[in-house]
């Protein structure tokens, strides 16, 4: 089953400054969790448990590329939250730095709880506190660089998007351009390019997950799909092939 929320909740006696608190962080984990996969999606407070501070969201696509992207957001979410509890986190990542401020508010007396349908992630103590360093500023890891794939899936919803399946891992990836460039892109649909723009990739993995700004998309000489069709053999002969392979057997 596809998972269709996360939730979270902070355990022990509450109170409503430590609410609001908890609440806000979790707000911003949500938003990093949109920018990071660059989704149009709205998130929609789906439960509020009574007696603790507990709450659960729903990400509502805003467009079709949205709506790929939410069941990898929701896995994003607890792997997030995995590195966090476990001292994994990169910390030049904005997801896992925002997770963090979120799951630092946990202690002995407040347990922190990150779940979707299938998952669930505990803190029950505290964990130690990030400090960022002059070389690891907090800004989001993107930059401009070049991605090659097949471009299928135009779209003028709410701006000129495409899709762009990456060669290496056929994963979609979104891409937003200019409509200086729709011109183009009737040219290179359902073929190979090189789509160039500001990349925003994982950190884990290096995939890309979205291309904005895009400048540059360069198709890519595929060459000719029936060339096989004109190969000639490297010996020249009118026989059979199966005779000349038997001849060149029995000259063995």
């Amino acid at each position: 089953m596809m998972e269709d929320h996360v939730k979270f909740h902070l355990g022990g006696e509450v109170t409503i400054d430590q609410l609001s608190d908890a609440f806000i962080r979790f707000s911003q984990v949500l938003d990093a969790l949109r920018q990071t996969h660059g989704a149009r999606v709205r998130w929609m407070l789906t439960g509020l448990d009574y007696g603790s501070a507990a709450a659960t969201a729903r990400a509502v696509p805003l467009d079709d590329e949205a709506v790929e992207r939410i069941p990898v957001m929701y896995d994003s979410c607890i792997d997030a939250a995995r590195r966090v509890r476990d001292g994994g986190l990169d910390r030049a990542f904005p997801l896992h730095r925002r997770m963090h401020g979120l799951m630092a508010l946990a202690d002995e007396s407040h347990p922190i709880a990150i779940q979707t349908d299938r998952t669930q992630v505990v803190v029950e103590a505290r964990i130690p506190s990030l400090t960022l360093t002059a070389e690891e500023p907090d800004v989001e890891a993107r930059s401009l660089g070049t991605v090659r794939g097949r471009v299928e899936t135009l779209s003028r919803r709410r701006g000129l998007t495409f899709r762009l399946y990456e060669l290496t891992t056929d994963s979609a990836v979104v891409c937003y351009m200019d409509p200086d460039l729709e011109g183009t892109m009737r040219g290179v649909w359902g073929h190979i390019a090189d789509v160039t723009g500001t990349v925003l990739r994982d950190p884990k993995t290096d995939r890309p997950l979205w291309i904005r700004r895009v400048t540059n998309v360069d198709p890519v000489d595929e060459g000719d799909p029936d060339g096989y069709l004109r190969a000639r053999g490297a010996v020249h002969t009118s026989e059979p092939a199966e005779i000349l392979v038997r001849r060149m057997r029995d000259e063995d």
